[in-house]
C-alpha cells in the first residue's frame, strides 16, 4: 500500500505591501521536498517536486493591497508525492519563495526558478544530518538560515547570468526593475498525517515593508488498488478495437460517396463495397464478442467487489 502526500497551498494574504506604484503582483515558487527509505538508498538523499516551469511566474493577484486575501492557483498551489507505507522514515519539507512581479526579463527568471528548485534539494541534503539532529526551533534556524542563503545566493547569479549585456546595462542604469524576492519559508513534517501549516513572509526591513502569510494544508490519502484495474484496462482496449473498426467502415462508406481523403485517388467502388462487407464480416463480429466477454468480466468482478472499493458496485469502466 501506499499514501499520496498532497500538499495544497489555499490562500495568500497581504498584510503590508509598500510597492512603489502602491500595489503588487506576487508570485511564488513552492518545492516541496521528501526523504524516505528510497531516497536516502540514493547519491541525492532527497527527492524534489515542483510546479513546472512554464508555471513559474502565475501572479496570484494583481494590484493586490494589505487586507486582502486571494486563493492560490492550482497550478503552483498544489504539490503531491506518493509514499510507499513500509518505510521507516517519510518526511516532508516545504519550501516557498515569494516574489514581487516586475520587469525580469522571462528567461533570466526561469534560469532562477530552475536554480531555486536544483540548489534547494542540494542544500537540503547537505544539512540533513545537522537539521535531524537539531532538536528545537532555536537549533534549527541557523541551519534554516544558512540553507536560505546558499540558495538565494545560487538564484540571484543565476537571474543575473540569464540576462544578455544591454539588460545588464539597463539594470545598472535602474531602467530595468527586476523582481524582488520578499521572502522565503520553510515547514517539515516528520509524520506523514493530515494537518493544516501557516506560511510567513516578511521582507529585510526592519520593520518589514511587505508581510504576507499562506495559509495551507496537508492531505494524507491513502492509496486503494481497484481490484478490478486489469478488467477494466481490458474493457477500454476491447472498446478501442471496437471504435478503430466502426472508424474504418465510415472511411470507407465516405469514399463510396466521393469524400476521398486529400491526395488520395478514388478507389473503385466494386473495391470500397467488398471491402465493407469482408471487415463487417470477419472483423467487426470477434471485435464486439471480444467487448461483450470483457464488460461481462468486468462486471462479474464489480459485482464482487465490496461498496468501500474503488468501483464497488459500479459497471463503469471510465
Amino acid at each position: 500500500m501506499a499514501t499520496d502526500a498532497i500538499i495544497v497551498l489555499e490562500q495568500l494574504k497581504c498584510i503590508r505591501e509598500s510597492d512603489g506604484t502602491g500595489h503588487s503582483e506576487p508570485y511564488i515558487w513552492p518545492v516541496l521536498i521528501w526523504i524516505d527509505d528510497d531516497t536516502l538508498a540514493t547519491p541525492a538523499l532527497v527527492g524534489v517536486t515542483a510546479p513546472a516551469l512554464g508555471n513559474a511566474r502565475i501572479v496570484i493577484k494583481s494590484d493586490m493591497k494589505a487586507g486582502q486575501v486571494a486563493d492560490i492557483p492550482g497550478q503552483v498551489g498544489i504539490l503531491r508525492v506518493r509514499l510507499d507505507d513500509n518505510q521507516s522514515v517519510r518526511q516532508l519539507v516545504l519550501a516557498v519563495a515569494l516574489w514581487e512581479n516586475d520587469e525580469t526579463p522571462e528567461q533570466a527568471m526561469r534560469d532562477g526558478y530552475q536554480a531555486f528548485v536544483r540548489e534547494l534539494g542540494l542544500a537540503i541534503a547537505d544539512n540533513l544530518l545537522a537539521l535531524n539532529a537539531a532538536t528545537s526551533p532555536e537549533q534549527r534556524k541557523p541551519i534554516i538560515d544558512a540553507i536560505k542563503n546558499r540558495v538565494r545566493a545560487k538564484v540571484e547569479s543565476a537571474i543575473r547570468n540569464g540576462l544578455t549585456g544591454s539588460q545588464k546595462v539597463r539594470v545598472f542604469l535602474g531602467t530595468l526593475n527586476l523582481d524582488d524576492i520578499v521572502s522565503s519559508d520553510f515547514s517539515s513534517f516528520p509524520q506523514l498525517q493530515s494537518q493544516a501549516f501557516s506560511l510567513a513572509f516578511a521582507s529585510d526591513e526592519n520593520p518589514p515593508a511587505n508581510r504576507y502569510t499562506i495559509d495551507g494544508r496537508v492531505r494524507a490519502v491513502p492509496v486503494v488498488v481497484d481490484p478490478c484495474a486489469s478488467l477494466v484496462a481490458r474493457v477500454r482496449a476491447a472498446q478501442a478495437t471496437v471504435d478503430g473498426i466502426e472508424n474504418e467502415i465510415k472511411i470507407l462508406q465516405a469514399q463510396l460517396r466521393g469524400q476521398n481523403p486529400p491526395g488520395e485517388p478514388p478507389l473503385p467502388k466494386s473495391f470500397i463495397i467488398a471491402e465493407i462487407r469482408r471487415i463487417r464480416a470477419e472483423e467487426l463480429p470477434p471485435a464486439e464478442a471480444a467487448l461483450r466477454e470483457a464488460r461481462t468480466a468486468l462486471s462479474i468482478c464489480r459485482s464482487r467487489t465490496p461498496p468501500g472499493l474503488p468501483g464497488g458496485g459500479t459497471l463503469d469502466p471510465s
